[in-house]
């Protein structure tokens, strides 16, 4: 009977500790419940292990990082929980403490996730990469496991790879407008399928060419330094045939340099050289004149 339960006891103790995986030596699955999940903490290691939160809010995901705090990319935070519902793994690679960081699984060398539900963490990993491989291992557990290559990548990125990028989702097909204000300020208008300035034809071509870079157009650097204390220096308003579609406003710095917004993604600011604005986005009006 003493034999019989200490062996009970011994088969509760490993049920607890490994609460959400199956107990295959080889492989097995990473399992979580993420009803009702209401935090993700991230410490990514190419970012530095600088820690990242993705909270679930009455208004969606928000991210915080330091003293930043904006929304994610849209689906980004649902994609990583996603991920991590079930974890399959491919096989045991080490039960070796001494070797967690030949796979970057480590407490420094590796990525770690936090999942919790309010207050409780109901996951706690370290990710790593190596041979196109990610590995795993549970936060208090030694064994480290192959898992697919995918998730060491969704995991490690710092918070500018989270964050939306976006500035302009423009359907082109229905654009009837184009205006410019500033100095100069002008508009380009369509009908038909013509597109006219000041009373005169311009190259379709060209404008079709313009567009075309701005179906889906991205910052690449923000500018939280920036807060938008005067009106801009320029802007484009780009409007459908009854409603404006996007404005996209500039500020110019005093290093000649810009600061670009967008109201399809109103609470983010990028940097962008004199260059780039000149080549990708704002055009005189001999641009399009024959």
């Amino acid at each position: 009977m003493v034999l019989a339960g200490l062996i009970i006891v011994y088969a509760l103790t490993v049920t607890l500790q490994l609460t959400g995986r199956e107990t295959n030596t080889r492989a097995f699955t990473f399992h979580i419940d993420t009803t009702g999940t209401t935090e993700i903490d991230l410490y990514p290691y190419h970012a530095g292990r600088q820690e990242i939160k993705l909270a679930r809010t009455p208004r969606g995901w928000q991210l915080t990082s330091g003293s930043l705090t904006v929304a994610p990319s849209p689906g980004s935070a649902e994609a990583l929980l996603s991920s991590l519902v079930t974890v399959p793994t491919q096989r045991l690679v080490s039960r070796s403490k001494d070797r967690w960081d030949n796979y970057k699984v480590g407490d420094t060398t590796g990525t770690r996730v936090v999942v919790y539900k309010g207050k409780d963490p109901i996951a706690d990993y370290y990710i790593g990469n190596g041979n196109g491989m990610s590995y795993i291992r549970a936060n208090g557990h030694d064994e480290v496991y192959a898992a697919d290559s995918y998730l060491e990548s969704m995991a490690d990125k710092g918070v500018a790879n989270w964050r939306d990028k976006s500035l302009l989702h423009l359907n082109t097909a229905i654009l009837t407008g184009i205006s410019f204000q500033g100095s100069p300020g002008y508009v380009l208008s369509k009908k038909d399928s013509t597109w006219w300035l000041a009373g005169g034809r311009v190259l379709t071509d060209s404008v079709t060419r313009y567009l075309s870079g701005l179906q889906y157009y991205k910052g690449s650097k923000f500018a939280d330094d920036f807060t938008a204390s005067a009106s801009p220096d320029r802007s484009i308003l780009f409007s459908g045939a009854k409603t404006p579609m996007a404005t996209l406003q500039a500020w110019k710095r005093p290093d000649g340099s810009w600061v670009l917004n967008s109201s399809q993604n109103p609470t983010a600011y990028f940097a962008i050289t004199d260059s780039a604005l000149t080549h990708d986005l704002w055009r005189n009006p001999s641009t399009w004149v024959k």
